[in-house]
């Protein structure tokens, strides 16, 4: 027969640190792309932030306390990931950005669509 799907509790951490460096490297990236240029609203903050979850929640899976399982809290999640929210992430790239902008020589074609 096929083997029964393992719950997340037992999945090897070496698994875990592999999907959350895809995560990080693939998932991360494609959901930020140009993100330089984007106006983040409350509700798309919010849709960012409730996306990461869910695949914080599947890579880390439920809890098991006291014989039951349940999700894990958000703080957890946060928690255990180690890294900053994606909206944090963006501002502080977004940040990142416009102070490469400012150090940006004046010749450069950017520098010069911005300044007009």
């Amino acid at each position: 027969m096929f083997p029964r799907p393992k719950k997340a509790s037992e999945v090897p951490s070496d698994l875990k640190n592999t999907k959350i460096l895809m995560y990080k490297v693939l998932i991360r990236s494609v959901l930020t792309y140009a993100f330089e240029t984007w106006t983040l609203s409350k509700t798309n903050e919010r849709r960012l932030s409730m996306f990461e979850r869910k695949v914080l929640r599947c890579i880390f899976g439920a809890k098991q306390e006291n014989g039951t399982w349940r999700k894990r809290y958000n703080c957890e999640l946060y928690e255990i990931f180690n890294e900053s929210n994606i909206v944090n992430y963006i501002k502080v790239k977004r940040l990142a950005w416009a102070g490469h902008l400012v150090r940006m020589n004046d010749d450069r074609t950017l520098k010069k669509i911005i300044q007009h």
